[in-house]
């Protein structure tokens, strides 16, 4: 296990001498989980209790001595029982979006008698046994004539008629409303086409995927000036975010996946689905960009910022504390970066939010906190064959831009946002798994961004489509932050 020199009866500086205490706390508490283990199947072996058992009471021992030494505030992964947040509200859950619908239940006729002298029962004014339940209302569908009345003038020279219902396809036969549903219900909740066509019918409406298909891509298309607004938000922000996944190709399963881009910035959430994730991809979508890109360390990102001198990439901490965390179980000595990484939020978080502050607080903690954890990941580093140096590699590699954020306050310390905004699509992969054509990759690359951008400002994801569909052909592009609801 290795640690930084320090000549410990020569040390004055109280915070290096705690930060040792904290990573030898770390490091002994480990170990005793690991020894235990190895205890055990030894014992299994052996029959008796050997020298192992010796050494593990030997630690235990040292242990609270550890803990003295660092202040007893040692960082802990699970709260203790004391720590635990305890339940402070009971019974039923409120539910105060759903509607109140009063019924009144009677007595049949004849239950109304008195079983004791056979009179009429009567009954008491304003006296209930009240109860509240919920209930459910299934959906259902139906079929409008619409009729449009005609108006003339009796100088025989002009005839009006007034206008239709709102209709996803001009002059066809299903609402808007009909295809936002189907919108909502595959990029929302992640129906395939092929499963709402087989609910609908048990519902009383018979309807083929196809024709799902065609209300959706006609829905999509009204909202393109959307999808292509939202675009040109995220690239007038300073800082922005961006990831990809794949996007299985249904008409040929043989073939390489599409990728699914996703960039954001605060309160935008934007799609599009190519080909491949090359450095040609990359310029395609933010080749004209000018500021941050927070991003994992591809090198197509770092080849295709190369190409537009005025992208600069920032590196996220979120990839980093995971490949410590995934070195953990074998390298106990990986939770000293895993607490170093927190440290580096904790600082942040005393911000609150403040952004001068926050510039103040990088500048100084978060510096020299860093300092200090990159002369352990250069002795670390030369295990390159395990995955605490892998770990410690794939940091030192990527250094440069993940201290970046100590010079701009804007800078967010990972890209779990993007991640985030990401999440819709990847659970929709696992339900309708793709798309058929380029056309298909285009509709859910509008709905996905409309949707998940819809959820970050806390709107109806179905009224604001809704709505911004009824617009658009107007010329007028409704954006969820401006939608009231």
């Amino acid at each position: 296990m290795c640690s930084p020199a320090v000549d410990l009866k020569g040390e004055s500086d109280i915070e290096q001498l705690r930060r040792i205490a904290l990573m030898q706390q770390v490091q002994i508490e480990e170990l005793l989980k690991v020894l235990a283990s190895q205890s055990k199947r030894i014992d299994g072996f052996l029959g008796q209790a050997g020298e192992l058992q010796q050494a593990l009471a030997l630690l235990q021992k040292l242990a609270p001595k550890t803990d003295a030494a660092a202040g007893g505030d040692a960082p802990s992964d699970s709260p203790t029982e004391s720590e635990k947040k305890k339940r402070t509200k009971f019974g039923a859950t409120a539910q105060p979006l759903l509607p109140i619908v009063e019924l009144v239940f009677e007595l049949d006729e004849p239950d109304k008698t008195c079983p004791a002298c056979g009179e009429q029962l009567r009954p008491m004014a304003g006296q209930f046994d009240t109860s509240e339940m919920v209930d459910v209302v299934e959906v259902s569908y139906r079929v409008v004539q619409a009729k449009q009345q005609k108006y003339t003038c009796r100088c025989g020279d002009c005839v009006e008629t007034a206008p239709g219902p709102e209709r996803a396809i001009k002059g066809g036969r299903y609402s808007l409303a009909f295809a936002v549903k189907v919108a909502i219900d595959k990029y929302l909740d992640h129906l395939p086409l092929n499963r709402q066509a087989r609910i609908m019918g048990r519902h009383g409406l018979t309807v083929r995927s196809q024709t799902l298909w065609d209300q959706l891509h006609a829905l999509a298309m009204r909202l393109r000036v959307v999808w292509e607004a939202l675009l040109a938000r995220v690239m007038r922000e300073p800082v922005i975010g961006l990831d990809q996944t794949s996007w299985k190709r249904l008409e040929n399963k043989k073939a390489k996946a599409w990728q699914i881009w996703c960039l954001t910035a605060p309160g935008v959430v934007y799609h599009h689905i190519y080909g491949d994730k090359s450095v040609k991809t990359f310029t395609t979508l933010v080749g004209d960009f000018e500021g941050v890109i927070v991003c994992d360390a591809l090198s197509t990102h770092h080849a295709g910022a190369r190409a537009s001198p005025a992208i600069v990439l920032s590196g996220c901490w979120a990839h980093v504390f995971r490949r410590f965390e995934e070195a953990a179980p074998d390298h106990p000595e990986a939770m000293l970066a895993m607490q170093w990484i927190r440290e580096l939020y904790d600082i942040d978080a005393r911000a609150d939010g403040d952004l001068a502050a926050r510039a103040q607080l990088r500048r100084t903690e978060s510096r020299v906190l860093l300092e200090h954890m990159k002369t352990w990941l250069w002795t670390q580093a030369p295990l390159k064959t395990l995955s605490i140096g892998k770990a410690a590699a794939y940091a030192i590699g990527d250094w440069e831009r993940l201290v970046r954020f100590l010079d701009d306050p804007r800078i967010p310390l990972d890209n779990n946002a993007t991640e985030r905004g990401v999440r819709g699509p990847v659970v929709g992969r696992r339900n309708h798994y793709g798309s058929k054509s380029r056309r298909g990759t285009e509709v859910a690359s509008i709905v996905y961004s409309i949707v998940e951008t819809a959820k970050l400002h806390g709107i109806d994801p179905a009224a604001y489509m809704a709505e911004a569909a009824r617009l658009a052909p107007l010329g007028e592009v409704l954006m969820p932050w401006d939608f009231a609801g």
